[in-house]
């Protein structure tokens, strides 16, 4: 059975109504990045992805975009972010910046109160199981060296220390095999890899703690971190 079709007033009552925008704070992200760049550089990407024949389809979809967010009066999403979900929102420019650029200062922003927990080993637990490696490895030298103190004659002492020269020169060839590729790494993937991460950290660090020295302090923090990465 079909429902009485509504009269005028009833239709104009429900054009006048307004609704409320209420936070679901289950599924609210925590961290929310603003992509920022030229119309020019979005046209040429778009049609780039879409095909050159597509630029009134883009202009079409660029003018609602700009209606609906970067017009006076207008509750953007970023607004609603802003002044209901009360979370920081990060502009960022993509004009003349690599992904990698683009990622660090990302990074940055998400880890300007600590680096979230992504399931990943903590340096203490990495450390923990760098140092029974080691514990299992010296009791493994420990038993061989006695195993090796029962064997009888000469021909069985050398063969030990045969053998223990070759895990020294496989270690040796390993160190050496990574030192090279460390010199071979280009300057910028070696700074990303290895001194940018903890430089974030240590200014990061120092933005928080405001010290009277702030260079002292970053030194200093540097040193311990790189004296905990070797552990």
């Amino acid at each position: 059975k079909e429902p009485p079709p509504a009269d005028e007033e009833s239709g104009e009552e429900l054009q006048g109504k307004q609704y409320t925008r209420q936070l679901h704070e289950d599924i609210c992200p925590a961290f929310v990045v603003v992509t920022q760049a030229p119309r020019g550089l979005c046209e040429g990407r778009y049609m780039q992805s879409h095909g050159k024949d597509k630029a009134d389809e883009f202009r079409h979809k660029m003018d609602h975009y700009l209606e609906a967010n970067l017009t006076d009066g207008v509750h953007s999403l970023s607004d609603f972010f802003q002044d209901v979900a009360k979370s920081s929102v990060m502009n960022l420019p993509v004009a003349g910046k690599d992904d990698e650029d683009l990622f660090e200062s990302t990074r940055i922003y998400m880890e300007r109160e600590g680096r979230p927990f992504n399931y990943l080993p903590t340096e203490a637990e990495v450390a923990s199981e760098i140092l029974a490696k080691r514990e299992a490895l010296r009791k493994a030298e420990t038993e061989a060296a006695a195993a090796g103190a029962d064997l009888e004659g000469k021909g069985a002492v050398q063969q030990s220390e045969t053998r223990r020269q070759a895990e020294r020169m496989a270690i040796i060839s390993k160190h050496l095999k990574e030192h090279q590729q460390l010199r071979d790494t280009p300057v910028r993937e070696y700074l990303m890899e290895y001194m940018i991460p903890s430089l974030t950290e240590g200014l990061i660090e120092v933005c928080k703690v405001m010290p009277d020295n702030p260079t002292d302090y970053l030194a200093k923090y540097l040193e311990e971190h790189a004296a905990a990465s070797e552990v």
